[in-house]
């Protein structure tokens, strides 16, 4: 956006001097807005504080091949780029369920360390739990910092902070992103992505059936049901997109490409399957347990690790709830 000088007339209309109108005011804002995303942050840090855990380590692993579609280990989570470990923390800390407990994390922070936050915390960390990842069409350019967004899964309307997302795509654009209703009005989680408008209709189409799926488990299940248990399905699809190369061509790189990501997890299960395979034939034959057919993977290491990496992007089929 261009930027207002404070002899230029005021953009509110009212014909006087930016700095003898609205420039104040402006300001005030800003201030605000910049205090209140500390102030958020400063709870978000706390809860990834809280998810990184020891007693929680085994599950951050659990919960990483399950978001990536694969079994990669703590290998996978150290090849990825910052971003990408921010993408799967926000689904990590907000959606993902604890094996034994079913529990969510932000629910487990909010029952043992909720006492202990500041009331505008427990606030903040209350509307956060009722977050869950859907796919937003930007319905036009971005006014005064917010747009306005259709959520083309539930045929909603709403109005967002821009972050910046709607400056750099178009209307028809996608955002696939949480939104937090810890501000007025509500914002995207650090996550969003931008998605180019082309690959709507295979995306909702693919998450529409997902739904089916999981309403034939769960008859009463809505929208936000579904999505908050399963919205690890949208990452699974740009993977399976990236890695049948049918990438369109991107005219901005603001748009989310996952062929740099699906590339460096084909490299880790590539090292981690010659690895299991070199131990294994350096056991005793009686205790080796290679494939014994083509397309099938040895299943054990010798200290019990599971093998990673036996799904298959390319040509997989949309996965059942």
């Amino acid at each position: 956006m261009a930027k207002i000088g404070r002899n230029d007339p005021c953009p509110c209309g009212s014909g006087k001097k930016y700095k003898n109108c609205c420039l104040r005011k402006d300001r005030a804002k800003r201030i605000q807005e910049a205090a209140w995303r500390r102030e958020e942050q400063i709870t978000l840090d706390k809860l990834v504080t809280f998810a990184q855990r020891p007693g929680f380590q085994p599950q951050i692993i659990v919960a990483f091949d399950l978001f990536w579609n694969g079994h990669y280990g703590i290998e996978g989570l150290n090849a990825l780029d910052r971003n990408e470990i921010g993408r799967f923390l926000d689904w990590y800390v907000y959606d993902y369920r604890l094996e034994q407990s079913g529990k969510r994390l932000i629910e487990l922070f909010i029952e043992e360390v909720g006492p202990s936050l500041l009331p505008a915390e427990r606030e903040r960390a209350h509307t956060w739990q009722d977050s869950y990842l859907s796919i937003y069409r930007i319905a036009a350019p971005p006014e005064q910092n917010q747009l306005s967004i259709v959520d083309v899964l539930q045929d909603d309307m709403h109005t967002v902070q821009d972050s910046g997302l709607g400056r750099l795509g178009l209307p028809g654009d996608l955002i696939l992103g949480r939104i937090l209703r810890s501000s007025d009005p509500p914002h995207f989680s650090w996550a969003a992505i931008l998605l180019p408008a082309s690959i709507e209709g295979g995306l909702v189409t693919f998450a529409r059936r997902a739904y089916e799926q999981y309403q034939e488990m769960h008859a009463q299940a809505s929208w936000p049901d579904f999505l908050s248990h399963s919205g690890y399905i949208f990452n699974h699809y740009l993977l399976k997109f990236a890695a049948e190369g049918r990438e369109p061509g991107y005219a901005t790189a603001a748009y989310y490409n996952a062929s740099q990501t699906v590339k460096k997890l084909m490299e880790v299960e590539k090292r981690l399957r010659e690895q299991v395979i070199k131990e294994t034939r350096a056991l005793p034959s009686t205790q080796q347990n290679l494939p014994t057919k083509e397309g099938e993977t040895v299943r054990r290491t010798r200290g019990g690790i599971l093998l990673p990496g036996y799904v298959q992007y390319k040509g997989i089929q949309e996965p059942e709830q």
